[in-house]
């Protein structure tokens, strides 16, 4: 956190502790004490260390860290501020004034049939179509698996470049911009932003500009944030 003023947020720590900051120069860790042990990502500790996240951001410029981070004594605490003083400062300054917001692009299994529909226009699967006419009962079970593959590859092509195209119109309106990993096919953007406050109100109107542009292709964009930028520190 920027700045060396002694804070506490009462009972915001895990197990109820008090979390308080410890100072190097300019910046301040926040931490809290607990027992020396593992800790376990559990909802609930996952639930106090965002909450203090979340009341330190009321402060000024945070880094967020992650859970699990322990240091023997607040003077391991402090050499590890003079150690990353000079990274610590430099990812300050870029993300001070700024918010990250996450966006999900999804589409429903249903709509998939439209893309597929489509992908019937494409060279390489007439080409195979005329050869399944052409062809005899044991060729054409094969012929059929390879268009069925090919119908497939296409139209997940042409949903990735419309992902992509929507990634790339909305990183025109940000700071920065990343891709996060995407757990169900049903997801076809997962993505964060960096956005400074003062330019906000252009990313939502880019975003809902967006929205209509590509409601006939039935996507569904789940927005979430302002979040402290865990995915640019």
């Amino acid at each position: 956190m920027e700045g060396s003023q002694d804070v506490t947020f009462r009972e915001a720590g895990l197990f109820q502790k008090d979390a308080f900051t410890v100072a190097y120069k300019d910046i301040s860790a926040i931490v809290s004490n607990v027992p020396l042990k593992e800790m376990q990502p559990d909802a609930e500790s996952i639930t106090h260390h965002q909450r203090v996240v979340e009341q330190s951001r009321t402060q000024g410029t945070i880094l967020p860290a992650r859970f699990g981070i322990m240091f023997k004594s607040e003077d391991g605490v402090k050499q590890m501020l003079a150690k990353s003083y000079k990274d610590l400062k430099g990812k300050m300054a870029k993300i001070r004034g700024k918010d990250e917001f996450g966006l999900k692009v999804l589409i429903e299994e249903s709509n998939l049939k439209k893309f597929s529909t489509v992908s019937h226009n494409n060279a390489e699967i007439k080409k195979i179509k005329k050869e399944i006419a052409a062809s005899g009962e044991g060729t054409s079970y094969f012929l059929k698996m390879k268009m069925d593959e090919a119908i497939r590859n296409d139209t997940y092509r042409r949903i990735e470049a419309l992902s992509q195209e929507i990634h790339s119109d909305l990183g025109k309106t940000v700071s920065e911009s990343c891709l996060l990993r995407s757990d169900f096919d049903q997801i076809i953007l997962n993505a964060a932003y960096l956005i400074d406050r003062a330019g906000a109100t252009r990313f939502h109107k880019r975003l809902e500009s967006i929205k209509t542009k590509y409601a006939k292709e039935g996507f569904t964009f789940h927005l979430s944030g302002p979040w402290a930028p865990y995915s640019f520190c």
